[in-house]
């Protein structure tokens, strides 16, 4: 009973400080005067969840450019630290690098969050180490700009599996294919015979520690709190997490894998009070062959405010031929429903039990579709728990909070414009768009009736390119404004009203 009360009060005061994750992600955006692209992102996030993985940040640059270097620091008091330069082509997930791709104009930048900091600083240097000016272009959907997703997950690992772990976690991470596996912690079932294989596993890189319950029950659980907490702190006390998972003296279990698919609303409440991000199902899957599929059944979940992770989600498919069905081992079909998930730029989520593929790990199907899933340098090979991650960051990337951001730094406009705002008349925040033909200096200012500056919107460098700035009034009275535009030799003054 006092180890449910703990638990009562940890949950009590747990979901006290989580209170919305989505709202506590949120971002703050902005670009220097002195072109340093400036992140910061909410602390209770940032110990919440961790964020060591890399998220790319797209910077858009002027087309003349070529030799850029990208460089980061975690601090104002840090020295630049150049990033390591990937090229399209190469084969690399989960790191921190920058490609540049010439022909859009486009910096894709990824990088993380570090223990010591809530905030990141990026820059762009030419070749002779001089900054350049670029516009924030947002947060690619997937890491590097990628156009699709592999990942894969697996049940019931525990003793039972044991001199099977290592043999089949190889015929993915071989292959640079990431597997989140889920364990069941009970230590009737889970022993160092199990730990230690899983700890060699973890240590490898491709291979999440995921929750699978303590003791693998049906719902309404017995003990709620000890198969979705206590699971979580066995696999932390058991195992040493590696660094994407953990920050600081904290170590972090992102994804539950439901027992039998079995989920009901107490499993729901739990989750996101005790950390995890993503709560993965399980259901027999369509075995027809070609495999259908619609758009929609393999993309990302949205976030619940109301219980702080992610909606649940199913795998795609299922390897192998349980003997309660669902499964596929049709290579045609396999293959078939990768290259459509592909095609649309998706999630492709394999799934399957360790105990049913065992005994077809040299059979063509198996082999052949690992082997056709993976190498391909246009994909994203991530663990789900990372997956998600990212995800809520990606979508944490409020535009409101940044200035001067591009609406098309690329496309060719050959003359300065300062629109007229919209709406207008406004109450309190309209809306400004303006675009220049070269790079240089921009200054917008508004002034009230009496030629009296009430704000500055924009007073920085920009490249050629469209972009809007946004005007907030919401402090000022109602009356007629002014907005003026300075840019090389190019002045414009524009009237606005704001009606209370």
């Amino acid at each position: 009973m006092r180890l449910k009360y703990l638990y009562f009060i940890f949950i009590i005061f747990g979901y006290a400080s989580l209170l919305s994750a989505q709202s506590i992600a949120k971002l703050s955006i902005n670009i220097s005067s002195s072109n340093e692209l400036m992140i910061a992102v909410q602390s209770a996030c940032h110990q919440q969840y961790g964020l060591a993985y890399p998220i790319t940040y797209q910077l858009g640059f002027a087309a003349n450019l070529s030799g850029l270097i990208a460089k980061e620091k975690h601090s104002t008091n840090e020295g630049w630290i150049q990033i390591s330069e990937k090229h399209s082509g190469d084969l690399y997930n989960a790191i921190e690098a920058a490609r540049f791709d010439y022909n859009a104009h486009i910096a894709y930048v990824s990088v993380a969050f570090n223990k010591n900091s809530d905030s990141l600083f990026i820059e762009l240097v030419d070749n002779i180490g001089n900054p350049v000016a670029f516009t924030y272009n947002g947060i690619s959907k997937y890491y590097d700009n990628r156009k699709a997703v592999v990942t894969s997950s697996s049940d019931d690992w525990s003793d039972w599996l044991a001199p099977d772990i290592s043999p089949l976690m190889y015929m993915f991470r071989s292959r640079g294919l990431y597997l989140t596996a889920g364990i069941i912690t009970d230590p009737q079932f889970c022993t160092n015979v199990t730990w230690n294989p899983l700890q060699q596993e973890l240590d490898s890189g491709y291979v999440e520690a995921a929750s699978h319950s303590r003791t693998h029950p049906y719902t309404p659980y017995t003990d709620p709190f000890g198969e979705i907490i206590g699971s979580a702190q066995d696999i932390r006390s058991n195992l040493s997490l590696p660094p994407l998972f953990s920050y600081n003296s904290s170590e972090f279990v992102y994804t539950w894998i439901a027992p039998y698919g079995d989920y009901d609303h107490t499993v729901d409440s739990l989750l996101g009070t005790s950390g995890y991000l993503a709560a993965r199902l399980y259901s027999n899957l369509d075995t027809t062959s070609p495999r259908d599929y619609v758009y929609g059944d393999s993309t990302l979940t949205d976030w619940n405010d109301t219980t702080n992770h992610f909606y649940p989600f199913n795998p795609t498919v299922e390897l192998g031929a349980p003997s309660w069905g669902g499964g596929d081992t049709s290579l045609t079909s396999l293959n078939g429903l990768f290259d459509a998930i592909l095609a649309k730029g998706d999630v492709y989520h394999l799934m399957f039990h360790p105990q049913v593929i065992i005994s077809d790990t040299n059979k063509g199907y198996l082999v052949n579709h690992l082997d056709y899933i993976s190498g391909h340098s246009n994909v994203w090979y991530v663990n789900l728990g990372h997956l998600y991650l990212y995800h809520l960051i990606e979508e944490a990337n409020i535009g409101n909070t940044v200035t001067g951001v591009a609406v098309n730094s690329n496309k060719i406009t050959s003359s300065y414009k300062l629109s007229q705002n919209y709406p207008n008349p406004f109450n309190p925040a309209t809306t400004i768009n303006y675009s220049v033909p070269k790079s240089g200096l921009v200054t917008i200012k508004v002034y009230d009736i009496l030629g009296r500056e009430v704000q500055t919107l924009v007073n920085e460098v920009k490249i050629a390119g469209e972009y809007n700035v946004k005007f907030n009034a919401g402090n000022l009275g109602s009356g007629i404004y002014f907005y003026t535009i300075n840019a090389g030799n190019f002045h414009q003054t524009r009237k606005m009203v704001l009606l209370k």
